[in-house]
């Protein structure tokens, strides 16, 4: 079974994309901020990362970057949620080492496309 690490600040996405995922098969660990997240994604190893960008403590671009930075844990694929649409923002994003960026609101479906698009790379 993947284990994937869902990072999210809003208990209400945090909640559904969780059960979305878990009902799919794939079990899920949850943070809610980027201090949480990185974390986790050092003690659990995820096959996978999706975050919200803009978070307390530590925002999403902070843990890709200390993600990107420790060994163990660099390649993890890690997609951004965030409501923050505009095309300059899903370039940034993606120039800052994510592996994709969806928008919210998103379609269920290009969400759980994209997760199985990037694990089975």
């Amino acid at each position: 079974m993947k284990k994937i690490l869902l990072v999210e600040d809003n208990a209400i996405i945090l909640d559904n994309v969780s059960e979305i995922l878990e009902l799919e098969g794939y079990q899920t660990i949850t943070a809610k901020d980027g201090i949480e997240g990185l974390s986790l994604a050092k003690s659990e190893k995820p096959d996978l990362i999706l975050s919200d960008i803009d978070m307390p403590l530590m925002n999403g671009y902070e843990m890709l970057n200390e993600i990107r930075n420790d060994v163990a844990i660099q390649k993890t694929p890690i997609i951004f949620l965030s409501v923050k649409n505009h095309g300059q923002e899903l370039v940034h994003g993606l120039q800052f080492g994510a592996d994709a960026y969806i928008c919210k609101p998103f379609d269920l479906t290009e969400l759980l496309e994209t997760v199985e698009a990037h694990l089975n790379k």
